[in-house]
Order: C-alpha cells, then structure tokens, then sequence
C-alpha cells in the first residue's frame, strides 16, 4: 500500500482484484460509499496510482454541489482527459439528451454512450473510470452509470465510483442548503454494483497514523483521545495532528487540543443544516457531554418539549447516534460535532445550560470538605490510597463537578463547584484514579487559589500520579504562606509530601526540607494538624525525625553522602526513641540509601522487612513500596530467585491494590530483570520497553537513563547496544564527570571495542575511585572500574578495584535496574589482567557455581565464556571445552552474542598448513615422510608441528591423534 493510506488493506486488496478480473473480461462497477472526510478519495487516489504504474487507462470525472451544472456533468469532465481514448462519446453526444427534454431522445443518447464505452473497452483492456462525489451527480448522470452498470459485466471495463450515503432529508420548510447532497442520491444497488463501505477508524488505525506522523512510535495516551475527538474520521484526524505544531509531542503524554477553528466550523455545517429547534436541543446535549441521557435531556431543555422528534431529526442528519440496545442514550457521532456545537452557545447559554445539569443531577450540593488551615494534607476523606468506590458513583460525582465548574460565576455558585470537585477527587482516588483526583483538586484550586491545604491536597494527589513537578511546585507555593504566616505545621507538611523520589526531582524538594527545618527548629513545639506526615500536639521529636530523615535522603541523591550518613544515624535516633510508625519509616528510608546494598544485603533485606511492617501500622504504602523494592534488590543481590520470584508476587499485588504509575513501573522493571535471568531476552526487552513507556507518563524519573542502563545489561547477551547514547566517545566527554554516566558508559565502550571512550571514561573514574561513598552504586562503580581498566591495561588501577571487591565475592551485581551476574566472574577477569592466574581461575570457578546454583542460566553461560577467554594464549583444548559449555547454553536460550563468541573460541585457530600437517602428524607419519609428500623442508614441518602442538594444548603425537578424534 502507498504511504498516504491507514487501514484499507482490504479495500485497495478488493479493487486490485476487480481490476485483474476487468482486465481479463469481467467488468464490474465498484461504489466506495462514506461520510465526508472518511477517505474515499484517498483509496481512489491509491487505487489510480498502482493501476496507472501497471499501464491502465484511467479517466476521471468528478460532480460538484453547483446547482447550475449541467446534466452529465461528471462524464463530460471525464472526457476532458480523454483525447482519442473514447471518440465514439463526445461532448456533442451527451448535449444531443438534453435537447428536447423527453425521456426517449435522452435514452438513446445514454445506449449510443453506452455502446461508446463498450467500444473503447474493447480497444483498451482494462479501462477504468472513475467518477466522485456522485451524491452531488444530476439524475442524467445516476441514469447513464445505471445502465452502463447493467451491461458492463462482459466488458474489460471497471467503474469505480465515489458517494456519500443516502441520508434522509428532515423535514424542513426551508430549501436545501447550498452543496448538500441533492436527493437524487446514488442507490449502489440498482446498478448491481460492488460496494465497499468505508468505515471510520478504529484506536489502532489511528494510532498507525500517528505514529506515521511522529515518525516513531506515540506515547499510548494520544490515540484514543484524538481518536474521541475525531470520531475515527480520518479527516477530522488529520486536522486535529495538523493542530499539534510539533510531532515530537506525541511521544509525551497527551495533553488537551486547542481545536483550530476551521475544524469545527467544517463539523459544524451539518449541524447548521438543521432546524432551529433541533439546533436548540442540541446545545443542551452538547452541554451534557457526548453520551446523553435523554431523560435528563429532557428535563434540562427549556419549554419541556417533546424531543423525540427532534432527536430523530439529528440521528437522521448523522449528529447524533444510537445503540438499539440502549434507546434511552444518545451520542454524538463524532466529538468534534458535540464541539462545533458548544462552541456556537453564547456564555450566557453555556453558564445556563451547565446550571440546570448541575441541579437536576445534584439538587443539594454538599459543603466544602476543606476550609482554610482548619484540616491538613490527606485529611480530604477521598484521596485514600487503596480502591474503594465504584466507577458509577465516580462518574457521576465527576459529572456534577463538570457543570457545577462550568456554572461558577459567583460566591455561592463558585463554593458549590469546589464541594463538587472534592466529591469528584475523592471518588476517582478510590478508584486508583489519581490522575482524575489531582486535576479535579486542581479545579477547586483553580477556584480558590489562597487555600494552602487545598493546594496542598493536590499536590498529594499529584505526586502518587507521578506529576512530581506539579506537586513541588505546590508544596513550595504553600511554604511561601507558611513563611509568611509563621505556621510551621503547615512547613512540615509540604516537606514532607514528595517523599521517595530523588533524580531530578531531587534538589527542589531538599530546598523544601531545608526551608521546613528552618521554620521547625525555633519553635519549641509544632501545632496539631491531621495531615500525614505531621506531628500531632507535643510531638516536635517526631516531625524532627521525618524531616531529618527526609534531608538524610535527598542529600544522598544529590551527593552529599558525607552530610547524608550521620544525618540518618541522627534520624533513626530520634524516630526510635519516639516510638512513631511513621518517623520510623522514614528514618528507615534514610538508612537504606546510605548503604552499600551489595555489600550490605542482609542489613538491606532486614531494613526493608521493617519498612513493610511499619508501612502496616502507619498507613503509608509509599512505605511498604520501598521496602519490597528493597527486598527485591537484596534478593538478586543473594542469588535467592525463589524468594525474589515470591516478593514480585507481593509487590504486584500492592502495585493494583494502590494504583500509582510509579509502582507499576517498579512492577515491569523488576519482571524485565526476572526475565532476563531466566535467559529470555527477547521478552525481557518487551516487558523493558513498557516499562519505559510507562515511565513517560510521570515526570521528574530518569527514566530514559534507567532505561539505557538495563539495555546495556542485555547487550553481552544479545550484541544490541542500546539506542542511547549514540556516540560514546561524546556522551564520555559530556556525562563522564557523573561516575555512574562514566560506568555505564564504559560497559558500552568495552562492549563495542570503543578503546578512546573508555579511556576517557577511565579517567573519570580513576579520579573518583579513592573517594567513592559506600552507598548503593558503590560496588557497581569499583567492579566496572576494574573492568574497563583490565581491558586497557591499566594494571595499577585494576588492582586498586580488585582489593576493594574482593569481600564481595560471594555477591552477584544483580539489582531491578540492572543484572551483570556474580562478582566473582569479574573479580576473575581482573585477576587474569594481572597475570594471578590461579586466582582467576577459583573466581571463574565460584562464578559457575553460583550462577548454576542460583538458575540463572544466561550468566552461567557468560561465566563459562569470561572463563574460556582468559584461558585463550594458555591453554587451547580447556578453552574450547568451557567454550563449548557456553555455547550449548547459549545457543538453547538464543543468546546470540554469547553464542557467536562461544563458537569462535572452539575452533581450533590452526592455519590450513598446520592442520594439514597436524593430521597426518596425527597418522604417525614423521617429520621426513610428511616432507617428502608436501614437497617442503623436514624443518618447515617440525615448525608447523611444534605450532599446532601449542595451539591445541597438547605435548606430544599420541595427544594430538587423540585431540584428533575427540575434536569438536
């Protein structure tokens, strides 16, 4: 298919196929039949281009809405592009029926045009016409292409014609309006035609063209909403991208369309067609949103009339559509129809309409649930952190929200849409739905922007959605009330909101902490609140303890390990000490990120054990999600997959039962790990890119970087490199200074034979390594140093590494954003850098068994291979055997690069001489006989002989014919 199309395979296959059968004597008339804008003269367009490449004749004739065309109007457009191919029909002809008028001279007209067409099918096999718009086509026209189509079966001729379909006219006094269908329409068949409706696209189509647009593939969240917007019409489709000035913004999460007004004007001419009473009642339905109950519709239209009329005069016009099993509901047949016409209600009606909504579904309002600083943050009943309500009672809390906001003109009316938008969060929060949650708070904020808990609320809401820079920017809104006010409770509380999340976020919300500690520390003692995270009366040693703790974490994301570490020893002090579930867990927080998970799993696994059982007692998830990740970690980092496996499980549930992005993310990424040790890349990489696609739609994660980390990881085992960076020798002199950019960069340097950026990244991290904190990156910094400078020959700097590795050997490198398999295998390398052989081989030999013992079967393969490497110059016959183990597995789980290496190792690596002499060596020959047969000197042989014997790694002849026989 060409490029232009989406989703007619079907039909271009359809007409390619009557095209064949014409062109061999079987004629037909095809009728493409759909609404305006759904594509037919795309489908033509494709259709005429392929036949045309093939060497078909085609013309074309096209009708107009001009109301003073004259009768064959299309045909003679046809003939326009038809010199010499139709001399038997000529302008001349089709003038002589329209002459007198009468039926008779107009019918021999039409068979002398008939017989015409038939003649020059004959001399051009495979003629096509094509005729479009035949909805606007004079009755002479229908009437020639009637008959035409009655005998064309046995002509090599094909008809593809073009209509909108019949459509029955309302009744109106008033005439047609200019250029609508005339009602003499087109009836497919009368004439025995094929037809081939077109239908509107589907999600997928349109995510298709999208992607088209964009050039890659589109963040999921656009399809279905340009799809609603547009009905699946590819024009309206087209219109509504045209509106989105830079394709880059499909790859982010959708964000509302400013609708051009050219597109809603074109939706709205179907609508101006009807009658002014239809038009009326279409604007309260356009009010009442795109499906429409009909009682309510009813109830809210002014004058109560009867409406079914009315509605039957829109269904028929294709505005509105219905579903035979639901007669009391109604839609739009597009969205951008329900626009065209909201946009045509005068604020007065809008305001209006939205009022008489909003009290027929909600009589009574209900109070504000917030009121100045009389509540705190999660003191609103509906932002509960595990499922709760139905989706019918959020729908329709959502719905009173809607018009109530739309109404809001004054103090009373301003105060009932603000209890509306509460109601509307805290239903969509127990349906997980925390996005809905924040963008309704942000409606109440929007009506109220002064009220800090209000504010506050939102951005508790918006952090468990992801929006973490919505929900800082909040926070520091509210700090700035609480500065000027004096009121450090309300300090507290925004510190303490985004919680668990560093990356870019990170500096924002230590400046937040810093300014809350700064408010908290004169003061003797912090004001009661109800907000979570937020000291009660008396309870100063508490919100100290959390915003310690909060500050002990966030200086390790930005760093600052030397500040971070006795800053958490501090908090856990004093969160002990009060005995507070929720102080605890975040001091708990604050000692797992000043750890070295690798070398300090078990304290790792423990400290995540009591971060979920406080999470239990304290009613924070955000504490039992940290704590199964950690769990997770600690588990790879032992090698006790059954374990891990069963704490996915747990991790999975908590995913659903609370419903935040970032924990599902947490969820794909730690099965991508799962898969990729069970020596599944391909799934793995799958599961990877929903993990990233996922990270899209919240903010302030390096998502991207992660992302990249994990593909690298894969790429020992598969030979992709990931597709960032693209050039490694620029991204080490851009991100080389960053020691975990330097590391990762690194990996990618050694695994693509890239010497210069590794160097480059070397000096980095040779820099950094004597000053390296014991926190979580630590052991994965050292062993990648030792790697890349083993690799290089750097001897001092791999020794460096290796003496601070070695307690870890009994580890493996395995976390949920990356797994590089046991310390021991590279521990090995290192050690076979630095000419300790024995050494290497004991950590090459751990390495296999740990690997075999823990099922992680891809990198019992890399271990077996790393180990057959470092044996290359020393001993042939033990490289190609522990080769062999490698490519056995390697080949079984299809990981192709281990696979491809593997197999180079077991060859033996002989010249095509020494192997030639080495068989017959192997024969018992000597050194003379083989002289003599190969017409060499006895000494050339001796070479040659002495050269295969220490490439197989063998001593003598009798090795060597036994080599000969057991030989892969």
């Amino acid at each position: 298919m060409g490029s232009r199309l989406v989703a007619r395979v079907a039909e271009t296959d359809a007409l390619d196929r009557l095209r064949a059968e014409a062109a061999s004597g079987s004629g037909a008339v095809v009728v493409i039949t759909g609404e305006a804008g759904i594509g037919k003269t795309a489908v033509v367009e494709e259709f005429v281009a392929r036949s045309s490449a093939q060497g078909a004749t085609v013309l074309t004739g096209r009708a107009g809405p001009e109301e003073d065309a004259p009768a064959f109007w299309p045909w003679l457009r046809l003939l326009d592009g038809a010199p010499g191919t139709l001399p038997g029909l000529t302008p001349a002809l089709l003038d002589a029926g329209t002459g007198d008028g009468s039926a008779a001279a107009r019918f021999r007209v039409m068979h002398a045009a008939v017989l015409a067409l038939r003649a020059a099918a004959e001399r051009h096999p495979g003629l096509i016409l094509v005729l479009e718009d035949l909805h606007w086509a004079d009755p002479a026209s229908l009437s020639l292409l009637a008959m035409l189509g009655r005998e064309v079966s046995s002509v090599p001729l094909l008809v593809v014609a073009t209509t909108r379909p019949p459509r029955p006219e309302p009744p109106r006094p008033e005439p047609a309006a200019a250029g609508s269908p005339r009602p003499e329409s087109l009836c497919p068949e009368s004439l025995g035609a094929v037809v081939l409706p077109l239908a509107r696209w589907d999600v997928a189509a349109v995510a298709a063209y999208l992607a088209r647009h964009a050039d890659g593939p589109v963040h999921p969240s656009w399809p279905p909403l340009v799809h609603r917007l547009g009905g699946g019409n590819p024009l309206y489709t087209r219109e509504l991208v045209r509106a989105v000035a830079v394709p880059e913004k499909f790859r982010l999460p959708a964000s509302d369309l400013n609708l051009p007004g050219s597109l809603l004007r074109l939706a709205g001419r179907r609508i101006s067609a009807l009658s002014p009473t239809c038009r009326d009642l279409l604007g309260s339905a356009a009010a009442l949103g795109t499906d429409i109950d009909v009682t309510l519709l009813a109830r809210v239209t002014p004058g109560g009339p009867d409406v079914e009329p009315i509605l039957t005069e829109a269904i028929e016009a294709g505005v509105l559509a219905e579903d035979p099993w639901a007669p009391s509901r109604l839609r739009f047949a597009h969205e951008l129809l329900r626009e065209a016409r909201y946009a045509q209600l005068t604020r007065t009606e809008r305001i209006e309409a939205h009022r008489r909504i909003a009290e027929a579904l909600d009589p009574v309002p209900s109070p504000p649930a917030l009121s100045g600083s009389s509540a705190g943050p999660g003191s609103l009943p509906g932002l509960p952190v595990e499922r709760g309500s139905s989706v019918a009672s959020g729908t329709r809390a959502a719905e009173i929200a809607r018009h109530r906001v739309r109404a809001a003109v004054d103090e009373e009316s301003r105060a009932d849409a603000r209890a509306a938008c509460e109601t509307a969060a805290r239903e969509a929060a127990r349906r997980l739905d925390h996005h809905a949650a924040a963008t309704w708070l942000g409606e109440a904020v929007a009506l109220f922007p002064d009220d800090p808990w209000l504010r506050l609320t939102r951005a508790e809401a918006a952090c468990r959605d992801g929006r973490l820079a919505l929900a800082v920017a909040d926070c520091s809104t509210v700090l700035d009330v609480a500065e000027a006010g004096g009121l450090p409770d309300l300090a507290v509380a925004s510190a303490l909101v985004v919680r668990g999340y560093g990356g870019q976020i990170a500096p924002a919300a230590l400046r937040l902490c810093e300014r809350a500690q700064a408010m908290l520390d004169p003061s003797p003692t912090v004001p009661a609140t109800a907000g979570e995270g937020v000291a009660t009366v008396g309870a100063e040693p508490v919100a100290r303890a959390e915003l310690v703790a909060h500050h002990a974490y966030l200086l390790v994301e930005v760093g600052s390990y030397a500040r971070a570490e006795p800053l958490s020893r501090e908090a856990m002090a004093l969160a002990e000490r009060t005995g507070d579930p929720r102080a605890l867990a975040a001091a708990v927080h604050a000692r797992h990120e000043a750890l070295d998970p690798i070398a300090e799993a078990e304290e790792v696994l423990e400290l995540g054990r009591r971060s979920c059982d406080l999470a239990a007692v304290s009613g924070r998830a955000d504490a039992e999600l940290w704590g199964r990740l950690w769990r997770l970690d600690g588990l790879l980092t032992t090698g006790d997959l059954p374990g891990y496996d069963a704490e996915l499980s747990v991790l999975a549930a908590l995913a659903e039962r609370i419903g935040w992005p970032v924990a599902r993310w947490h969820v794909l990424r730690a099965r991508a790990a799962r898969l990729l040790l069970a020596g599944r890349p391909a799934a793995c990489r799958e599961v990877a890119e929903e993990a990233f696609a996922l990270a899209g739609t919240f903010e302030e994660q390096p998502g991207r970087e992660l992302h990249s980390a994990f593909l690298a990881s894969l790429t020992p085992f598969t030979g992709e490199l990931p597709p960032w960076p693209a050039d490694l020798s620029d991204a080490a002199g851009r991100f080389g200074a960053e020691p975990i950019a330097a590391a990762n960069i690194g990996r990618l340097a050694m695994l693509s034979d890239d010497r210069p950026a590794g160097a480059e990244c070397l000096r980095h991290l040779g820099a950094v390594l004597p000053d390296l904190p014991p926190d979580g990156k630590h052991t994965f910094l050292v062993v990648n140093t030792g790697e890349i400078a083993a690799w290089l020959g750097d001897r001092d700097l791999a020794a460096a590494a290796y003496t601070t590795v070695l307690p870890r050997a009994g580890r493996f490198l395995n976390t949920t954003t990356a797994c590089h398999g046991s310390v021991a295998r590279p521990l090995g390398t290192i050690a076979a850098a630095l000419g300790d052989h024995e050494a290497a081989e004991q950590h090459f030999t751990d390495a296999v068994a740990m690997e075999e013992k823990s099922g992680a079967a891809p990198f019992v393969a890399m271990a077996f291979l790393a180990y057959a490497r470092s044996l290359h110059d020393r001993d042939a016959r033990r490289t190609r055997r522990l080769a062999g183990e490698a490519l056995a597995i390697a080949r079984r789980l299809g990981l192709t690069a281990i696979a491809a290496e593997a197999a180079a190792l077991t060859r033996d690596e002989l010249t095509a001489r020494e192997r030639e002499i080495a068989v017959l060596a192997a024969e018992g020959l000597p050194n003379r006989s083989i002289a003599a047969r190969l017409h060499i000197s006895e000494r050339t042989v001796e070479s040659h002989v002495r050269n295969a014997l220490a490439k197989l790694g063998v001593t003598n002849r009798t090795q060597l014919a036994a080599h000969r026989r057991t030989a892969p």
